[in-house]
């Protein structure tokens, strides 16, 4: 493209009228698109019907290439209209709303809400690990109450998946009555735990019998491990779970 005529070819337009130059916010444009609008809407009125690209490209300080682009722009915009064998350039701009193009993807206006991360609990990968087999929704929801209920900490839970798996008895019944013992006990931390399977081998190695004399005793039950005001019924940790050991009535 080397010309544009702005005019229909043979016609002439009345000269001396006011041009009106409208400088607007057109982002969606872009300024050198809407600077090339305004120029093209005033040069019939200063007599110029049939400007050069390479003239326009001189009044934008701008390059003949960058010119067309404007102009393909301007085409799709709605503010210049092809005509046979010459360009009609709206009077007035067009509505920025109405005229914009569309954006190819349309994203859904979404609410963004921070959550602060809680720490994790015992998780599926911690409960196969262990235990050889995926948990269902609920046996996680049932071991990670231990926690939030009962003061356990994760690694705890863990420690009683890891002795049930040691003791060849990867049953959840199992883990919740090693869970069971430690919560009337006191235990809550892993330091806890290997002070309570401490005092427990020690019994087991006197009730036995290996031991006569009381050459070997007990050792006091330690803060954190013992009976008395830390005993809690364990009963109420079935309600709701009855069904998944077996206890229905």
């Amino acid at each position: 493209m080397e010309r544009v005529r702005l005019t229909p070819p043979g016609e002439k337009r009345a000269r001396g009228g006011r041009a009106r130059l409208y400088v607007r916010w057109m982002p969606h444009l872009g300024a050198e698109a809407v600077a090339l609008y305004e120029v093209l809407r005033i040069l019939p009125d200063l007599g110029n019907e049939s400007p050069e690209i390479e003239e326009l490209a001189e009044l934008l300080r701008s390059t003949q290439e960058d010119v067309e682009a404007s102009l393909e722009t301007l085409i799709e915009a709605g503010f210049v209209a092809r005509r046979d064998g010459w360009l009609e350039v709206a009077a007035h701009p067009p509505s920025a709303g109405a005229r914009e193009r569309p954006r190819e993807v349309e994203l859904p206006a979404r609410d963004v809400e921070v959550i602060r991360a809680e720490p994790e609990g015992v998780s599926a990968d911690d409960y196969f690990r262990f235990m050889g087999s995926l948990p269902a929704p609920h046996i996680l929801e049932f071991l990670n109450g231990y926690c939030g209920r009962d003061g356990l900490t994760p690694d705890a839970v863990r420690e009683a998946l890891k002795i049930a798996s040691e003791r060849d008895a990867r049953r959840v019944g199992y883990v919740r009555s090693i869970l069971e013992r430690w919560v009337e006990r006191g235990v809550k931390t892993v330091e806890d735990v290997e002070r309570f399977e401490q005092d427990r081998k020690l019994r087991l190695v006197e009730q036995s019998g290996a031991v006569r004399g009381g050459a070997l005793r007990v050792r006091e039950a330690r803060e954190g491990v013992s009976g008395g005001p830390d005993r809690q019924s364990a009963a109420r940790r079935r309600e709701g779970y009855e069904w998944l050991f077996g206890e229905t009535d």
